[in-house]
């Protein structure tokens, strides 16, 4: 059951939206009567939903006009980072899986967490790890090889087995841009299948070509 406090919550989000939707393209500072305007609210709510943002970073003042803050903007960027990285790493995790056959994830580090931002399926269908999952950082291939480029390593390969549904071997490798790691690329499957020897080259140069058309972009 929706609670009064739940719809109060969605009105204010509606607001703040409908003000920060206001902004245009082009970048052009409004003054609170065209917020006002744009939005279709109340001047006095304007006035006060845009002190608040100012206060927050999200907007900025310049004497009567009110410009997108910088907050909003670093944001963005954090934003495009991932879906960069996602865009860029397709074609070459969608290769690296054709020539393995098993199941290929790219992965962010989140703190002490990795998080899966993309992944190829391999021919058996079936995955450990879906797109959105947070593992570990230290209990898993992709966190050993991006802590292996932090730790002063030089990015070689990192395994590990995980026990998820049966015996898993993951094999990976860091994604490094001008020599600091911002990803990591990995192989997966049953142990018996996934031979190091043979995957652990072709993840390196899989995680290699992505990181040189990340700095090449």
């Amino acid at each position: 059951m929706r609670t009064a406090a739940w719809t109060q919550s969605v009105s204010v989000l509606d607001r703040l939206s409908a003000v920060l939707d206001a902004f245009g393209d082009d970048g052009a500072g409004l003054t609170v009567t065209e917020l006002a305007r744009r939005a279709n609210l109340p001047k006095s709510t304007v006035s006060r939903i845009a002190t608040e943002l100012v206060d927050e970073g999200y907007l900025d003042r310049d004497g009567s006009l009110l410009y997108l803050g910088v907050r909003l903007f670093e944001f963005g960027q954090s934003v495009e980072r991932p879906r960069r990285l996602r865009n860029i790493s397709r074609p070459a995790i969608k290769r690296l899986r054709d020539a393995t056959g098993h199941n290929v994830h790219v992965a962010v580090i989140d703190d002490d967490s990795v998080i899966i931002i993309t992944d190829a399926r391999g021919r058996s269908g079936h995955a450990t790890a879906s797109v959105g999952d947070r593992f570990p950082r230290d209990a898993t291939a992709l966190g050993l090889a991006y802590s292996a480029v932090t730790d002063g390593g030089n990015g070689d390969i990192a395994t590990a087995h995980e026990r998820t549904h049966g015996e898993a071997r993951c094999v990976a490798s860091a994604v490094v841009v001008r020599g600091r790691p911002v990803a990591a690329v990995s192989v997966s499957g049953p142990v018996p299948q996934v031979d190091v020897a043979d995957v652990a080259p072709l993840v390196q140069a899989t995680a290699f070509t992505i990181g040189r058309e990340l700095a090449g972009g």
